[in-house]
C-alpha cells in the first residue's frame, strides 16, 4: 500500500523519512512493530483521509488518544503520511477516550 517513494513526517518532531524502506525501518526502530492494543477510527483532516489511533490503557480501562495519521493517496497507493500527536484530537472533534467494549 506504500509507494516506493512514500514520505513520512511527524511534526513537530524533526525528521523526514523518504522511501518505503526508510519509513518502515523508522517505525520498527521506534517500537511500532511490537505495539499492541491499538484501535483506529477513520476520520479526515483538511479533506484528506486520516486515521485516529487510540492505545489501550489498562489503568484507565479505556483506549486513549495516541496519534492521527493523515494520508495522501495517489493512484491507490499511500504517497505521504503525516502523523500528529494526541493534542490535535480535540480540534478534530474526536473522542477523548474509547470504551473497552468497542462502542463509541
Amino acid at each position: 500500500m506504500l509507494r516506493d517513494d512514500v514520505r513520512f513526517s511527524m511534526p513537530p518532531t524533526p525528521g523526514l523519512y523518504v522511501g518505503r524502506d526508510a519509513v518502515v525501518n523508522f517505525w520498527i526502530e521506534s517500537g511500532f512493530e511490537g505495539m499492541t492494543g491499538l484501535r483506529a477510527v477513520p476520520t479526515s483532516v483538511n479533506r484528506q483521509p486520516a486515521l485516529a489511533f487510540y492505545l489501550w490503557q489498562q489503568s484507565e480501562g479505556a483506549y486513549l488518544p495516541l496519534t492521527i495519521d493523515v494520508l495522501r493517496i495517489t493512484g491507490g497507493a499511500i504517497t505521504e503520511i503525516t502523523t500528529f500527536h494526541d493534542d490535535r484530537f480535540p480540534q478534530l472533534g474526536l473522542p477523548e477516550r474509547l470504551p473497552a467494549d468497542g462502542t463509541e
